[in-house]
Protein backbone atom coordinates (compact mmCIF):
# COMPACT_ATOMS: atom_id res chain seq x y z
CA UNK A 1 0.00 0.00 0.00
CA UNK A 2 2.98 2.32 0.47
CA UNK A 3 4.18 1.85 -3.14
CA UNK A 4 1.95 4.63 -4.39
CA UNK A 5 -0.03 7.51 -3.06
CA UNK A 6 0.65 10.87 -1.53
CA UNK A 7 0.32 12.04 2.05
CA UNK A 8 -3.47 12.41 1.97
CA UNK A 9 -3.78 8.90 0.58
CA UNK A 10 -1.58 7.36 3.28
CA UNK A 11 -2.25 9.42 6.37
CA UNK A 12 -5.09 7.35 7.79
CA UNK A 13 -3.11 4.14 7.58
CA UNK A 14 0.06 5.75 8.91
CA UNK A 15 -1.66 7.37 11.88
CA UNK A 16 -2.92 3.94 12.95
CA UNK A 17 0.67 2.76 13.43
CA UNK A 18 1.69 2.99 17.11
CA UNK A 19 5.20 4.27 16.45
CA UNK A 20 6.90 7.17 14.71
CA UNK A 21 6.47 6.32 11.03
CA UNK A 22 7.44 7.98 7.75
CA UNK A 23 7.60 7.25 4.04
CA UNK A 24 10.46 8.64 1.91
CA UNK A 25 10.82 8.47 -1.87
CA UNK A 26 14.02 8.65 -3.86
CA UNK A 27 14.22 11.23 -6.69
CA UNK A 28 16.89 10.21 -9.22
CA UNK A 29 16.67 13.64 -10.85
CA UNK A 30 17.60 15.47 -7.68
CA UNK A 31 19.49 12.50 -6.22
CA UNK A 32 17.78 12.94 -2.90
CA UNK A 33 15.13 11.44 -0.62
CA UNK A 34 11.88 13.35 -0.06
CA UNK A 35 9.41 12.98 2.77
CA UNK A 36 6.15 11.66 1.28
CA UNK A 37 4.19 11.20 4.46
CA UNK A 38 4.55 10.70 8.22
CA UNK A 39 2.31 10.37 11.25
CA UNK A 40 1.93 12.76 14.15
CA UNK A 41 4.25 10.69 16.37
CA UNK A 42 7.03 11.32 13.85
CA UNK A 43 6.83 15.03 14.66
CA UNK A 44 8.72 14.19 17.90
CA UNK A 45 11.62 13.22 15.70
CA UNK A 46 11.22 16.21 13.36
CA UNK A 47 10.97 18.75 16.12
CA UNK A 48 8.31 20.58 14.09
CA UNK A 49 4.91 20.06 12.42
CA UNK A 50 4.87 17.50 9.63
CA UNK A 51 2.92 19.91 7.42
CA UNK A 52 5.97 22.18 7.32
CA UNK A 53 8.33 19.54 5.95
CA UNK A 54 6.21 17.31 3.69
CA UNK A 55 7.70 16.86 0.21
CA UNK A 56 11.02 18.34 1.32
CA UNK A 57 14.42 16.71 0.86
CA UNK A 58 15.82 14.95 3.90
CA UNK A 59 18.83 17.27 4.06
CA UNK A 60 16.39 20.19 4.34
CA UNK A 61 14.41 18.54 7.09
CA UNK A 62 17.25 17.58 9.40
CA UNK A 63 20.57 19.25 10.19
CA UNK A 64 23.59 17.85 8.45
CA UNK A 65 24.81 15.77 11.43
CA UNK A 66 21.49 13.85 11.28
CA UNK A 67 20.69 13.98 7.56
CA UNK A 68 24.01 12.60 6.27
CA UNK A 69 24.02 9.41 8.39
CA UNK A 70 20.37 8.85 7.45
CA UNK A 71 21.12 9.28 3.72
CA UNK A 72 23.98 6.76 4.07
CA UNK A 73 21.61 4.32 5.77
CA UNK A 74 18.96 4.89 3.06
CA UNK A 75 21.47 4.19 0.28
CA UNK A 76 22.71 1.04 2.04
CA UNK A 77 19.14 -0.13 2.52
CA UNK A 78 18.40 0.28 -1.20
CA UNK A 79 21.67 -1.22 -2.37
CA UNK A 80 21.32 -4.34 -0.21
CA UNK A 81 17.49 -4.45 -0.44
CA UNK A 82 17.25 -5.49 3.19
CA UNK A 83 16.08 -3.77 6.33
CA UNK A 84 18.60 -1.47 7.95
CA UNK A 85 18.78 -0.46 11.61
CA UNK A 86 20.65 2.45 13.17
CA UNK A 87 20.52 4.90 16.07
CA UNK A 88 19.85 8.63 15.77
CA UNK A 89 20.86 11.27 18.28
CA UNK A 90 18.97 14.55 18.13
CA UNK A 91 19.55 17.54 20.37
CA UNK A 92 16.52 19.63 21.33
CA UNK A 93 17.42 22.77 23.29
CA UNK A 94 20.51 21.16 24.83
CA UNK A 95 18.58 17.97 25.59
CA UNK A 96 19.66 14.71 23.97
CA UNK A 97 17.05 12.32 22.58
CA UNK A 98 17.86 8.99 21.02
CA UNK A 99 15.87 7.04 18.43
CA UNK A 100 16.25 3.61 16.91
CA UNK A 101 15.62 3.93 13.15
CA UNK A 102 14.48 0.85 11.22
CA UNK A 103 14.48 1.24 7.42
CA UNK A 104 12.70 -1.07 4.98
CA UNK A 105 13.01 -0.70 1.17
CA UNK A 106 9.94 -0.69 -1.09
CA UNK A 107 10.79 -1.07 -4.76
CA UNK A 108 8.07 -0.85 -7.42
CA UNK A 109 9.86 -2.49 -10.30
CA UNK A 110 7.35 -1.62 -13.10
CA UNK A 111 7.40 2.06 -12.25
CA UNK A 112 11.02 2.04 -11.13
CA UNK A 113 9.89 3.91 -8.05
CA UNK A 114 11.97 3.54 -4.88
CA UNK A 115 10.50 4.25 -1.50
CA UNK A 116 11.68 3.60 2.05
CA UNK A 117 9.53 3.33 5.09
CA UNK A 118 11.13 4.43 8.38
CA UNK A 119 9.93 3.27 11.78
CA UNK A 120 11.43 5.03 14.80
CA UNK A 121 11.28 4.11 18.47
CA UNK A 122 12.57 6.50 21.09
CA UNK A 123 15.34 4.91 23.20
CA UNK A 124 16.44 7.97 25.16
CA UNK A 125 15.83 6.34 28.53
CA UNK A 126 17.74 3.25 27.48
CA UNK A 127 20.67 5.31 26.18
CA UNK A 128 20.65 7.44 29.33
CA UNK A 129 20.83 4.30 31.47
CA UNK A 130 23.58 2.91 29.24
CA UNK A 131 25.54 6.14 29.62
CA UNK A 132 25.16 6.08 33.39
CA UNK A 133 26.19 2.45 33.43
CA UNK A 134 29.18 3.22 31.22
CA UNK A 135 30.25 6.07 33.51
CA UNK A 136 29.81 3.81 36.53
CA UNK A 137 31.84 1.06 34.87
CA UNK A 138 34.55 3.54 33.88
CA UNK A 139 34.68 4.79 37.44
CA UNK A 140 34.75 1.23 38.75
CA UNK A 141 37.43 0.25 36.24
CA UNK A 142 39.54 3.27 37.21
CA UNK A 143 39.26 2.44 40.91
CA UNK A 144 40.04 -1.24 40.41
CA UNK A 145 42.91 -0.77 38.00
CA UNK A 146 44.59 2.05 39.92
CA UNK A 147 44.12 0.43 43.34
CA UNK A 148 47.33 -0.09 45.33
CA UNK A 149 46.19 -3.54 46.44
CA UNK A 150 45.72 -6.49 44.15
CA UNK A 151 42.11 -7.40 43.28
CA UNK A 152 41.14 -10.81 41.90
CA UNK A 153 37.63 -12.15 41.30
CA UNK A 154 37.02 -15.88 40.93
CA UNK A 155 33.99 -18.06 40.22
CA UNK A 156 32.86 -21.07 42.24
CA UNK A 157 35.41 -23.25 40.44
CA UNK A 158 38.26 -20.91 41.45
CA UNK A 159 38.71 -19.69 37.87
CA UNK A 160 39.83 -16.07 37.53
CA UNK A 161 37.15 -13.68 36.25
CA UNK A 162 38.95 -10.37 36.88
CA UNK A 163 42.46 -9.32 37.82
CA UNK A 164 43.74 -5.75 38.21
CA UNK A 165 47.14 -4.25 37.42
CA UNK A 166 48.33 -4.37 41.04
CA UNK A 167 47.58 -8.09 41.26
CA UNK A 168 49.52 -8.67 38.04
CA UNK A 169 52.51 -6.85 39.51
CA UNK A 170 52.24 -8.72 42.82
CA UNK A 171 52.22 -12.12 41.12
CA UNK A 172 54.71 -11.19 38.39
CA UNK A 173 52.21 -11.53 35.51
CA UNK A 174 52.99 -9.66 32.29
CA UNK A 175 50.48 -7.07 31.04
CA UNK A 176 49.85 -8.98 27.81
CA UNK A 177 49.57 -12.36 29.51
CA UNK A 178 46.02 -13.77 29.55
CA UNK A 179 45.08 -15.19 32.95
CA UNK A 180 41.31 -14.63 32.98
CA UNK A 181 39.78 -18.10 32.86
CA UNK A 182 42.81 -19.77 34.44
CA UNK A 183 42.59 -21.41 37.90
CA UNK A 184 43.55 -19.21 40.84
CA UNK A 185 45.45 -22.22 42.20
CA UNK A 186 48.19 -21.41 39.68
CA UNK A 187 49.15 -18.62 42.09
CA UNK A 188 48.86 -20.60 45.33
CA UNK A 189 51.72 -22.82 46.60
CA UNK A 190 51.05 -26.52 46.00
CA UNK A 191 50.85 -27.41 49.69
CA UNK A 192 47.98 -24.94 50.26
CA UNK A 193 45.83 -25.72 47.22
CA UNK A 194 43.68 -28.48 48.67
CA UNK A 195 42.94 -26.52 51.83
CA UNK A 196 42.19 -23.41 49.76
CA UNK A 197 39.53 -25.28 47.79
CA UNK A 198 37.91 -26.35 51.07
CA UNK A 199 38.09 -22.78 52.36
CA UNK A 200 36.46 -21.36 49.23
CA UNK A 201 33.66 -23.92 49.44
CA UNK A 202 33.11 -23.17 53.12
CA UNK A 203 33.03 -19.42 52.53
CA UNK A 204 30.62 -19.84 49.62
CA UNK A 205 28.16 -21.65 51.89
CA UNK A 206 28.66 -19.40 54.93
CA UNK A 207 26.26 -16.70 56.11
CA UNK A 208 28.88 -13.93 56.03
CA UNK A 209 29.56 -11.93 52.87
CA UNK A 210 33.11 -10.82 53.67
CA UNK A 211 35.94 -11.73 56.00
CA UNK A 212 39.68 -11.18 56.49
CA UNK A 213 41.98 -14.17 56.12
CA UNK A 214 44.80 -12.93 58.39
CA UNK A 215 43.50 -15.18 61.14
CA UNK A 216 44.56 -18.24 59.20
CA UNK A 217 47.86 -19.82 60.15
CA UNK A 218 49.55 -18.89 56.90
CA UNK A 219 48.45 -17.11 53.74
CA UNK A 220 51.00 -17.43 50.98
CA UNK A 221 51.07 -16.47 47.32
CA UNK A 222 53.09 -17.95 44.46
CA UNK A 223 54.71 -15.64 41.94
CA UNK A 224 55.03 -16.59 38.28
CA UNK A 225 58.75 -17.25 38.82
CA UNK A 226 57.96 -19.83 41.52
CA UNK A 227 58.83 -17.74 44.57
CA UNK A 228 56.46 -17.79 47.55
CA UNK A 229 55.59 -14.65 49.48
CA UNK A 230 53.32 -13.70 52.41
CA UNK A 231 50.03 -11.91 51.74
CA UNK A 232 47.16 -10.32 53.63
CA UNK A 233 43.79 -11.11 52.07
CA UNK A 234 40.24 -9.88 52.56
CA UNK A 235 37.55 -11.71 50.62
CA UNK A 236 33.93 -10.96 49.78
CA UNK A 237 31.24 -12.68 47.74
CA UNK A 238 28.32 -11.63 45.57
CA UNK A 239 25.66 -13.51 43.65
CA UNK A 240 25.85 -13.01 39.88
CA UNK A 241 22.67 -14.44 38.36
CA UNK A 242 22.64 -17.98 39.78
CA UNK A 243 26.36 -18.17 40.53
CA UNK A 244 28.54 -17.03 43.41
CA UNK A 245 31.64 -14.95 42.63
CA UNK A 246 34.32 -14.17 45.21
CA UNK A 247 36.64 -11.16 45.17
CA UNK A 248 39.92 -11.05 47.07
CA UNK A 249 41.78 -7.86 47.97
CA UNK A 250 45.43 -8.89 48.22
CA UNK A 251 48.38 -7.10 49.77
CA UNK A 252 51.97 -8.27 49.49
CA UNK A 253 53.37 -8.00 53.03
CA UNK A 254 56.93 -9.14 52.26
CA UNK A 255 58.35 -5.72 53.09
CA UNK A 256 56.11 -5.39 56.13
CA UNK A 257 57.22 -8.78 57.47
CA UNK A 258 60.83 -7.94 56.77
CA UNK A 259 60.47 -4.69 58.72
CA UNK A 260 58.75 -6.51 61.59
CA UNK A 261 61.57 -9.06 61.65
CA UNK A 262 64.13 -6.27 61.72
CA UNK A 263 62.25 -4.52 64.52
CA UNK A 264 61.96 -7.78 66.45
CA UNK A 265 65.65 -8.44 65.94
CA UNK A 266 66.50 -4.92 67.06
CA UNK A 267 64.45 -5.44 70.22
CA UNK A 268 66.35 -8.66 70.95
CA UNK A 269 69.91 -7.79 69.97
CA UNK A 270 72.72 -5.75 71.40
CA UNK A 271 73.47 -3.26 68.63
CA UNK A 272 77.27 -3.45 69.04
CA UNK A 273 77.95 -7.19 69.30
CA UNK A 274 74.83 -8.52 67.57
CA UNK A 275 74.43 -10.90 70.50
CA UNK A 276 71.13 -11.15 72.33
CA UNK A 277 70.44 -8.37 74.81
CA UNK A 278 69.68 -8.76 78.54
CA UNK A 279 65.90 -8.48 78.15
CA UNK A 280 65.65 -11.22 75.54
CA UNK A 281 68.12 -13.50 77.35
CA UNK A 282 66.14 -13.17 80.58
CA UNK A 283 63.02 -14.42 78.80
CA UNK A 284 64.90 -17.33 77.23
CA UNK A 285 66.44 -18.25 80.55
CA UNK A 286 63.05 -18.29 82.25
CA UNK A 287 61.68 -20.48 79.43
CA UNK A 288 64.59 -22.88 79.88
CA UNK A 289 63.95 -23.03 83.62
CA UNK A 290 60.30 -23.97 82.97
CA UNK A 291 61.24 -26.53 80.32
CA UNK A 292 63.94 -28.13 82.49
CA UNK A 293 61.56 -28.54 85.41
CA UNK A 294 58.99 -30.15 83.15
CA UNK A 295 61.36 -32.65 81.54
CA UNK A 296 63.59 -33.00 84.63
CA UNK A 297 66.98 -32.19 83.18
CA UNK A 298 69.51 -29.54 84.05
CA UNK A 299 71.48 -26.94 82.13
CA UNK A 300 74.65 -24.90 82.50
CA UNK A 301 74.88 -21.17 82.96
CA UNK A 302 78.15 -19.29 82.43
CA UNK A 303 79.12 -15.68 83.08
CA UNK A 304 82.15 -14.22 81.31
CA UNK A 305 83.94 -10.96 82.11
CA UNK A 306 86.84 -9.37 80.21
CA UNK A 307 89.82 -8.89 82.52
CA UNK A 308 91.05 -5.33 83.03
CA UNK A 309 88.63 -3.99 80.41
CA UNK A 310 88.66 -0.52 81.96
CA UNK A 311 92.41 -0.41 81.39
CA UNK A 312 91.85 -1.14 77.68
CA UNK A 313 89.43 1.76 77.40
CA UNK A 314 91.67 4.11 79.40
CA UNK A 315 94.79 3.18 77.40
CA UNK A 316 93.49 2.88 73.86
CA UNK A 317 90.07 4.53 73.96
CA UNK A 318 86.50 3.28 73.76
CA UNK A 319 86.73 2.56 70.03
CA UNK A 320 89.38 -0.04 70.79
CA UNK A 321 87.23 -1.36 73.63
CA UNK A 322 84.33 -1.81 71.20
CA UNK A 323 86.57 -3.82 68.87
CA UNK A 324 87.52 -6.09 71.78
CA UNK A 325 83.83 -6.67 72.58
CA UNK A 326 83.12 -7.47 68.92
CA UNK A 327 86.07 -9.92 68.82
CA UNK A 328 84.83 -11.67 71.96
CA UNK A 329 81.29 -11.98 70.59
CA UNK A 330 82.61 -13.64 67.42
CA UNK A 331 84.62 -16.13 69.52
CA UNK A 332 81.55 -17.02 71.57
CA UNK A 333 79.53 -17.67 68.40
CA UNK A 334 82.34 -19.88 67.03
CA UNK A 335 82.84 -22.01 70.12
CA UNK A 336 79.28 -22.65 71.25
CA UNK A 337 76.54 -24.87 69.84
CA UNK A 338 73.66 -23.54 67.75
CA UNK A 339 71.29 -24.40 70.60
CA UNK A 340 73.30 -22.33 73.10
CA UNK A 341 72.18 -18.78 73.86
CA UNK A 342 74.65 -15.92 74.36
CA UNK A 343 73.93 -12.39 75.48
CA UNK A 344 75.76 -9.26 76.41
CA UNK A 345 74.59 -8.92 79.99
CA UNK A 346 76.04 -5.45 80.44
CA UNK A 347 79.30 -3.63 79.81
CA UNK A 348 82.01 -6.28 79.41
CA UNK A 349 79.95 -9.08 81.00
CA UNK A 350 78.34 -11.88 79.01
CA UNK A 351 75.89 -14.62 80.02
CA UNK A 352 75.87 -17.99 78.28
CA UNK A 353 73.06 -20.56 78.48
CA UNK A 354 73.87 -24.17 77.52
CA UNK A 355 70.59 -26.17 77.50
CA UNK A 356 70.64 -29.87 78.44
CA UNK A 357 74.29 -29.85 79.49
CA UNK A 358 76.29 -30.89 82.57
CA UNK A 359 78.85 -29.06 84.65
CA UNK A 360 81.55 -31.08 82.89
CA UNK A 361 80.45 -30.08 79.39
CA UNK A 362 80.21 -26.51 80.64
CA UNK A 363 83.81 -26.64 81.86
CA UNK A 364 85.00 -27.99 78.50
CA UNK A 365 83.17 -25.24 76.59
CA UNK A 366 84.41 -22.53 78.95
CA UNK A 367 88.02 -23.64 78.64
CA UNK A 368 87.80 -23.56 74.83
CA UNK A 369 86.52 -19.99 75.02
CA UNK A 370 89.14 -18.89 77.57
CA UNK A 371 92.09 -20.26 75.61
CA UNK A 372 90.78 -18.82 72.32
CA UNK A 373 90.37 -15.34 73.86
CA UNK A 374 93.88 -15.52 75.31
CA UNK A 375 95.33 -16.52 71.91
CA UNK A 376 93.60 -13.84 69.84
CA UNK A 377 94.51 -10.19 69.46
CA UNK A 378 93.32 -7.14 67.61
CA UNK A 379 95.38 -4.60 65.71
CA UNK A 380 94.64 -1.06 66.86
CA UNK A 381 96.56 2.09 65.99
CA UNK A 382 99.59 0.02 65.05
CA UNK A 383 99.59 -1.98 68.28
CA UNK A 384 98.57 -5.53 69.12
CA UNK A 385 95.97 -5.50 71.84
CA UNK A 386 95.40 -8.72 73.79
CA UNK A 387 92.93 -9.49 76.55
CA UNK A 388 91.95 -12.41 78.76
CA UNK A 389 88.67 -13.36 80.42
CA UNK A 390 87.37 -14.89 83.61
CA UNK A 391 84.45 -17.35 83.44
CA UNK A 392 82.11 -18.52 86.16
CA UNK A 393 80.12 -21.74 85.71
CA UNK A 394 76.98 -22.84 87.52
CA UNK A 395 75.16 -26.10 86.86
CA UNK A 396 71.43 -25.63 87.30
CA UNK A 397 69.61 -28.74 88.56
CA UNK A 398 65.94 -29.05 87.58
CA UNK A 399 64.89 -29.37 91.24
CA UNK A 400 66.67 -26.18 92.32
CA UNK A 401 65.96 -23.42 89.80
CA UNK A 402 65.12 -19.87 90.75
CA UNK A 403 65.97 -17.18 88.21
CA UNK A 404 67.55 -14.69 90.59
CA UNK A 405 69.38 -17.33 92.60
CA UNK A 406 71.08 -19.04 89.64
CA UNK A 407 72.16 -15.69 88.15
CA UNK A 408 73.59 -14.76 91.55
CA UNK A 409 75.40 -18.10 91.79
CA UNK A 410 77.06 -17.80 88.39
CA UNK A 411 77.99 -14.20 89.17
CA UNK A 412 79.70 -15.39 92.38
CA UNK A 413 81.56 -18.07 90.43
CA UNK A 414 82.82 -15.50 87.93
CA UNK A 415 84.13 -13.25 90.70
CA UNK A 416 85.83 -16.29 92.26
CA UNK A 417 87.73 -16.75 88.97
CA UNK A 418 88.77 -13.09 89.09
CA UNK A 419 89.74 -13.33 92.78
CA UNK A 420 91.89 -16.38 92.05
CA UNK A 421 93.99 -14.45 89.51
CA UNK A 422 91.81 -13.93 86.41
CA UNK A 423 92.20 -15.67 83.03
CA UNK A 424 90.64 -18.82 84.43
CA UNK A 425 87.35 -20.59 85.05
CA UNK A 426 85.61 -21.33 88.33
CA UNK A 427 82.69 -23.58 89.25
CA UNK A 428 80.05 -22.46 91.72
CA UNK A 429 80.24 -24.22 95.06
Amino acid sequence: MFFHGKHNDLINSIEAIGASFAVYEYSPVKNSFYLVSCNTMYEELLGTSKDEVLNQAINSIFPRYIAQPLINSFNQCIAEQIANESEILIEYKATERWWRSILSPIIDLPGDRIRIIQTCVEITEKKTLEKKLRITMQRYEAVVQTAYDGIITIDENQNIKLINNAARQIFGIQDDEVVVGLPLTNFIPQKYREKHAEYVEGFKNSFVDSRPMQSRASVRGLRKDGNEFPVEVTISKIKVEENIEMTAVIRDISEKNKLLEELLLASQEDHLTNLYNRKYFSRRLQEEITRSKRFQHGFTLMMLDIDHFKKVNDTYGHDCGDKVLILLSSILKEKLRETDVVCRWGGEEFLLLLPESTAETGVVAAEKIRTEVEAREIEYDGQAVKVTCSIGIHFCSYDNMDFNEIVLEVDKAMYTAKKNGRNQIALSS
